[in-house]
């Protein structure tokens, strides 16, 4: 068990003070948060956008409903098509047509609209375009301004503080307009970058210890699994250092913008449950993906001849980035629900979910067990892969011989 020890240290020692770690921990996090704080994040002045006239922009069949709680729009504006908005009395009348599909979404204007200017659209799924929000808007302001031309209520500046909150039934969760609409991915990149980096890190390492000869004089004293289980713990320590540095970055951002990062968990749809869970999802995708990284580099020879299988591997960790979008509007959606229960692709997936939807408690049990299930049955496998054999070979890797390795260590 010291021997282990040793390695890891020596792991950590070595990679902490590399330049790509720093860059990885302080410049990268640096580089988002200050353009997070530059598109206003935290700002507390209302939105000003001019307002302009309704364009044809929404598809015919259209309906949107309102609740008026402030008893503010008593007329439609000529120019806005007289079927497409339709009243409600309260908000359970608006949500049980919404549910029949007898809508397709509908705007709560709050008793205390004319103070706060807030108000909320609510649909079955988020989307990254409203072409009803502008239409709306120009309600509202016709409403606030009846004396107004039309000309003089194109001068207007937007009514509504800070846009309108977002809310889809089917996620029951809130999504501010604005810069924090795009927290979901900001959240699954701060979870996605050290998952990639420690991968990277291991393989690197593992690939200049066998070209300088070092594994040699490694594998005199110690046993296979003890390097494995050393340079795994040396990479977590490592990877915990990042997500602190990043911890320590976000919260110097907060007081910097005059926020809180209560503030910022709650503008992202976070509860202290939420982070537990990200954490998890963060854990198990580091053994995972480490363990994987950790076979591939005992069986490369060097870094050229891994570079395809590096891309293969990480494959089903950047499919829910490419897709974020479509996960992101539709959360609880069959694509999103099938990509948080592979293990490959759960630790970017349901992260993406958490933060933009409340997901069902036994599809967060089915996939964070599944995730723990396969990242010990990896680490299972490529300790069998650790084998003096096979960290000597100046072989290219390949199904085959990662095949033949494995029944080799169990005849």
């Amino acid at each position: 068990m010291k021997n282990t020890w040793l390695i890891a240290l020596r792991e950590f020692r070595q990679l902490v003070r590399s330049r790509g770690f720093l860059l990885a921990s302080i410049g990268t996090p640096l580089i988002l948060m200050i353009i997070w704080l530059a598109t206003g994040a935290f700002e507390p002045t209302p939105a000003t956008v001019t307002i302009q006239a309704p364009e044809d922009a929404v598809r015919s069949g259209t309906v949107i409903g309102y609740v008026d709680r402030a008893d503010l729009i008593h007329r439609i504006p000529e120019n806005v098509p007289a079927d497409l908005f339709v009243p409600y009395d309260d908000e359970a009348d608006a949500t049980w047509a919404l549910e029949q599909d007898e809508i397709q979404a509908y705007y709560l204007v709050p008793a205390d609209y004319r103070q706060t200017g807030e108000i909320r659209r609510v649909s079955r799924q988020l989307s990254p375009e409203f072409p009803d929000q502008n239409l709306f808007n120009w309600i509202l302001v016709g409403n606030l301004l009846p004396d107004a031309s039309a000309d003089e209520l194109s001068g207007v500046r937007w009514p509504l503080a800070g846009g309108p909150r977002f809310v889809s039934i089917s996620a029951e969760k809130n999504v501010d307009s604005g810069p924090n609409m795009m927290m979901p991915m900001m959240v699954t990149m701060m979870i996605m970058i050290p998952l990639f980096t420690s991968g990277g890190y291991l393989l690197r390492s593992l690939a200049k210890e066998k070209g300088s000869r070092v594994i040699e004089m490694l594998l005199v004293s110690v046993r296979p699994r003890q390097l494995l289980t050393g340079k795994l713990l040396g990479m977590g320590a490592l990877s915990l250092v990042q997500y602190l540095f990043w911890g320590i970055i976000v919260w110097g951002a907060t007081q910097v913008a005059g926020g809180s990062v209560t503030d910022l968990l709650s503008g992202i749809n976070l509860v202290p449950s939420d982070v537990l869970l990200l954490a998890l999802y963060a854990l198990g995708g580091f053994t995972l993906y480490s363990a994987i990284m950790a076979g591939l580099g005992a069986m490369s020879p060097d870094m050229e001849s891994s570079r395809v299988w590096t891309f293969v591997i990480s494959l089903p960790m950047t499919i829910p980035i490419y897709l974020w979008q479509a996960l992101v509007t539709a959360p609880n959606g069959p694509l999103a629900v099938a990509l948080s229960l592979f293990p490959l692709s759960s630790p970017i997936a349901m992260v993406m979910r958490i933060t933009s939807a409340t997901v069902p408690t036994w599809q967060m049990a089915l996939s964070l067990a599944l995730l723990a299930l396969s990242a010990v049955g990896i680490v299972w496998l490529m300790a069998r892969l650790f084998r003096v054999h096979t960290l000597l070979s100046g072989e290219a890797p390949s199904l085959r011989r990662m095949w033949s390795a494995l029944r080799m260590t169990t005849s």
